[in-house]
């Protein structure tokens, strides 16, 4: 048989005399245009999710953080300022501003809400403070005066706007203040308990909601001037911690760890980074993804079983074709060779197809996500979970070639075992057949 003839042969059996495509070829195609499209259209919004949120974690984080931890009874806290003079000369540091963070509870007309904030001062110009005016959806970024910037998903729950007032009141003062309250249980004079009352009855700071950030992109963060938050959290003259930003994000790591070795870092000051602060919801993201890449494995051989049911079904057929072959002379890789052109044209044809039809539906994904969530009533991309008011989409290169690589393998194996079948039978049983 001639070199060519197999692939003559394959592609022959491709269209049958009756119709242009059998079918079962048609069925086979679609199997696999189905199977790649599903894997075209999950990989990229996994990808576009996973940069997304990488990407969102760094206009609100600051890049890397030294924290001071509370000094012991007797001990002496070392001095912020001069911390924050050696951390800014550093190496790959581009700005570091002194913070004071805690928790606080707003009460806006009896709606209370908890909400972590975040002390700047108001000179602050650089750094975090840059990234962070990029969220602002209302308002001003006005952290001066009594000022405080709220988030537009917990100004909804509070039911305040730009200009409202709010009243803020630390964890820490509450605390005292339920424990005060805890304590009086037992007493029964009833002036010890008023007076004890209005001792432990803690009046919060009246603050004006002077700007809106974003919720989905800044995070659920509140921001205040610095000299109100340390007022709020007892610190006095000191801060929680100095905030940096570097050049390169991703290098916070390396930066972190030299800090860390440094003789001059003061022993009740330690670094942490982005990184260390969303460690679980990054690594959630890499156990996601390779779990996905198992799934969608399976969606791929589904497929390839298509192609395979194919080969399987123009053996049967063409077995007296076979056995003629082969009485003629033609090798058994000739004959295996057949099907697998046979194969390859199909997968070829069904990945084509399945990029083709995983692009379209990444184009209009948000408008199909609108259509799907008032159809339903269910929207199955909700922000509150991936804190993101589209879904994102970034198709690589790489990712889009091991899906088409794998699909195009699994379809030819698929379609390997029974050519070979196919190629062994013996020539005399099937022209008697």
């Amino acid at each position: 048989m001639p070199p060519n003839a197999s692939l003559f042969l394959g592609l022959r059996y491709l269209r049958p005399r009756r119709s242009f495509v059998s079918i079962i070829t048609l069925i086979s195609i679609c199997g696999v245009m189905l199977g790649v499209a599903v894997m075209v259209v999950v990989m990229s919004i996994f990808k576009g999710w996973q940069v997304e949120f990488r990407q969102m974690l760094l206009g609100f984080e600051p890049h890397v953080t030294l924290s001071q931890e509370a000094p012991f009874e007797g001990q002496e806290a070392s001095d912020w300022r001069t911390v924050l003079a050696w951390a800014e000369k550093q190496s790959g540091v581009t700005s570091a501003t002194p913070v004071a963070q805690g928790i606080v509870v707003l009460d806006a007309g009896g709606e209370l809400e908890p909400m972590e904030v975040m002390g700047f001062r108001s000179d602050a110009a650089a750094g975090l403070m840059e990234r962070l005016r990029k969220h602002l959806v209302e308002g001003a970024f006005n952290l001066e005066e009594d000022n405080i910037l709220l988030t537009d998903k917990m100004a909804k729950k509070l039911g305040v706007k730009v200009g409202d007032v709010v009243t803020v009141n630390s964890s820490r003062n509450i605390q005292h203040m339920v424990n005060s309250l805890e304590a009086l249980e037992g007493e029964k004079d009833e002036a010890v308990k008023d007076a004890a009352y209005e001792e432990a009855y803690v009046i919060g700071s009246d603050l004006t909601v002077a700007g809106l950030l974003r919720a989905d992109t800044a995070g659920e963060r509140g921001y205040l001037p610095l000299h109100l938050a340390q007022e709020l959290f007892g610190l006095e003259d000191r801060v929680s911690a100095i905030n940096l930003e570097l050049v390169d994000a991703e290098a916070a790591p390396g930066v972190a760890q030299a800090l860390e070795r440094s003789e001059q870092l003061p022993p009740d000051w330690y670094p942490g980074t982005w990184v260390d602060g969303s460690a679980y919801q990054l690594q959630s993201v890499e156990n996601q993804q390779s779990l996905l890449y198992f799934l969608l494995l399976f969606i791929v051989l589904v497929a390839a079983s298509c192609v395979m049911n194919t080969t399987i079904t123009v053996t049967v057929q063409k077995r007296r074709e076979i056995g003629i072959l082969t009485a003629l002379g033609s090798r058994r890789g000739q004959v295996v060779g057949i099907f697998l052109t046979q194969a390859l044209v199909v997968a070829v044809m069904g990945i084509g197809m399945g990029v083709a039809l995983g692009a379209v539906v990444l184009a209009w994904r948000n408008d199909a996500r609108a259509w799907i969530a008032e159809l339903t009533g269910k929207d199955f991309f909700p922000q509150d979970i991936y804190f993101l008011s589209t879904i994102p989409s970034q198709m690589v290169a790489a990712d889009l070639l091991s899906i088409c690589g794998m699909a195009l393998v699994l379809c030819v194996l698929a379609a390997l075992i029974p050519a070979w079948v196919a190629a062994r039978v013996d020539p005399a049983v099937a022209l008697r057949d």
